[in-house]
């Protein structure tokens, strides 16, 4: 049974809020890491999880991760996610969603959510019937976010060879969900070469029918490669598995890819670069932060915006390099994101508590 409180203590949690509604049989956790920088934000994931020990580790390793997605992203909110305990294609339901919507706007604001796996837009627009603090209503957020995840592979290919084009490219997507199956495209109409695993059927001949190849899930992290892009679930990237891909860059859109940092340092030895996971998949972020302040969304401007994930990523890159010739050892680059993005955050820190100390 996991340690609430600890883990609270541990990681600088705010709050944790646990709620079950009998009537509808909802069971929702929402995570608040931070708000520091404004109010959290986080999809909503529902999920049948073995244990409520389960669902709580998770969602708050993912409002961990919000946390420094929003400070990468250089948008001023802070970490937060929510789960809901059930099957999707089961135990949703108007009720429950009507549920969840209502004590969502319990929370008046300190919490900011919208679709993840399990919640589509579709379920987004019917909860805004009954909550104001929802994103993703008018906007699908998962196209942006293959945007920005191609982007940043470019921007790898460009460390690591020199060339950002993807002309000839071969990448290996885990995942061909809404935002695998749209990179999928945007690589194979760039003149990218694809492979793709997936445990939907349907999803994999879909990808077949616009040029990708596909194999099974086990066997994609043996695909020889130039790119690995984990676009399903997190924590794919374990001790074994980095020591068996075949590639130079591991770049996707899932959420907490590694493992632990152990896992991490074993890419780095090996020469293999990681994006890292929260600056690399915030176009979604990006997209819904701009539905939320704005109301609509200059395209042309957000993908502007999403196209400086390059940009943040080389920035990480050069750190990574910088102290590993200071310290004398390997630095992952996810190492040097997690300082560079706790860096920006104490600067923002420092500078809102001084504008505080001068008018109170």
């Amino acid at each position: 049974m996991v340690d609430l409180f600890a883990e609270m203590e541990r990681d600088g949690f705010e709050e944790v809020v646990v709620y079950h509604d009998r009537n509808s049989g909802l069971k929702a956790i929402v995570a608040i890491h931070t708000t520091l920088n404004g109010s959290a934000t986080g999809g909503t994931r529902m999920w049948e999880y073995a244990s409520f020990s389960e669902a709580v580790s998770d969602v708050m390793s993912l409002a961990r991760a919000m946390t420094l997605k929003c400070i990468g992203a250089g948008i001023d909110f802070g970490g937060g996610k929510a789960v809901i305990a059930g099957d999707p294609e089961k135990d949703k339901s108007k009720e429950l969603l009507k549920s969840y919507a209502e004590f969502i706007q319990s929370l008046d604001g300190k919490f900011i959510t919208g679709e993840d796996v399990g919640i589509t837009n579709e379920d987004v627009r019917f909860m805004r019937n009954y909550c104001d603090h929802l994103t993703g209503v008018n906007y699908d957020p998962s196209p942006f976010t293959a945007y920005g995840v191609f982007h940043g592979m470019r921007a790898c290919l460009k460390h690591v060879y020199g060339d950002e084009s993807v002309e000839g490219v071969h990448v290996a997507i885990q995942g061909v969900g809404k935002v695998g199956m749209e990179l999928a495209r945007l690589l194979i109409d760039n003149g990218a070469k694809v492979t793709v695993s997936d445990l939907s059927s349907k999803r994999l001949e879909a990808c077949r029918s616009f040029g990708a190849e596909c194999v099974e899930p086990e066997e994609i992290y043996s695909v020889e490669c130039d790119i690995f892009s984990p676009c399903a679930l997190g924590g794919v990237i374990d001790q074994r598995t980095a020591r068996i891909l075949r590639c130079k860059i591991v770049a996707g859109s899932a959420n907490n890819q590694l493992k632990d940092d152990t896992a991490g340092r074993i890419l780095a030895e090996r020469g293999i670069l990681y994006a890292p996971d929260f600056i690399i998949n915030a176009g979604g972020l990006i997209t819904v932060a701009n539905e939320y302040i704005y109301g609509e969304i200059d395209e042309e401007r957000l993908k502007r915006e999403i196209e400086g994930i390059g940009e943040r990523l080389i920035d990480v890159f050069r750190l990574a390099e910088r102290m590993s010739e200071e310290r004398g050892a390997v630095v992952s680059e996810h190492q040097a994101a997690l300082e560079w993005a706790m860096e920006r955050m104490r600067s923002k820190s420092e500078r809102r508590y001084a504008i505080s100390e001068k008018y109170y």
